[in-house]
């Protein structure tokens, strides 16, 4: 069994991946790009500037980058941000995890303000024993270290007794450069071969799909060998 699970949050524990993609959508158009929406949908999981850098030449990335990143932080937050709903049975899974006394510490690219209000929002924060976000860590995903952050933030426990758990490749990429063990969620958009590529070693729809499968899933198990 493990002793310690690590969840991303966007697209993970909240239904929101379809506003981040419609906020870079908005935010590539103000500065005079056209992004179709379902190609960006496919980077949503992995840090901002390595999207930039995708579908900005190196020019345009210097010129107003920065620029059109906040402003889209600054859509999603105004626009989308207050629409986001919690995908069901969040609580009920953290409450099954916490009866076999497995820790759990949140991971989310977001920053801390959106953070703070996710976790409010899922109403899990007596359960959890930790959350980190963007502000803690120089690098975002695909590269590992919100996870290495995370990892700090559990007491006495081994990575090799840590299972991640997330919505996209690049959570998948990120732990897998820890050694952690990931879980994919379809609730992300990606789709199980894509995510199975990535590294994940079960998928399920959402977590009230991990909840309702606990019994036979990798968080119930009597290793992790």
């Amino acid at each position: 069994m493990p002793q310690a699970v690590i969840f991303d949050i966007d697209g993970t524990l909240v239904d929101s991946v379809n506003f981040h993609a419609e906020a870079w959508v908005q935010g590539f158009e103000k500065f005079g790009h056209s992004v179709d929406f379902a190609t960006i949908k496919q980077r949503i999981g992995k840090g901002g500037e390595y999207i930039l850098e995708e579908f900005l030449t190196e020019a345009e990335n210097q010129e107003y980058g920065s620029d059109l990143k906040q402003y889209r932080k600054q859509y999603f937050h105004d626009q989308f941000l207050p629409k986001i709903q919690a995908l069901p049975q969040v609580r009920a899974l953290f409450e099954r995890i916490r009866q076999d006394q497995i820790q759990i510490v949140l991971a989310t690219s977001a920053e801390q303000e959106t953070a703070n209000h996710y976790r409010e929002m899922l109403g899990i924060k007596d359960l959890i024993d930790g959350m980190t976000c963007s502000d803690d860590v120089e690098n975002a995903k695909p590269e590992p270290d919100i996870f290495q952050a995370a990892l700090k933030k559990l007491d006495q426990v081994a990575p090799e007794s840590v299972i991640v758990v997330g919505d996209s490749p690049y959570d998948a990429a990120a732990a897998q450069k820890l050694s952690l063990r990931t879980l994919g969620f379809l609730s992300g958009g990606f789709s199980t071969d894509q995510l199975r590529e990535a590294g994940c070693v079960a998928i399920y729809k959402d977590p009230a799909d991990l909840l309702a499968h606990y019994q036979d899933s990798l968080l119930n198990s009597a290793s992790l060998s």
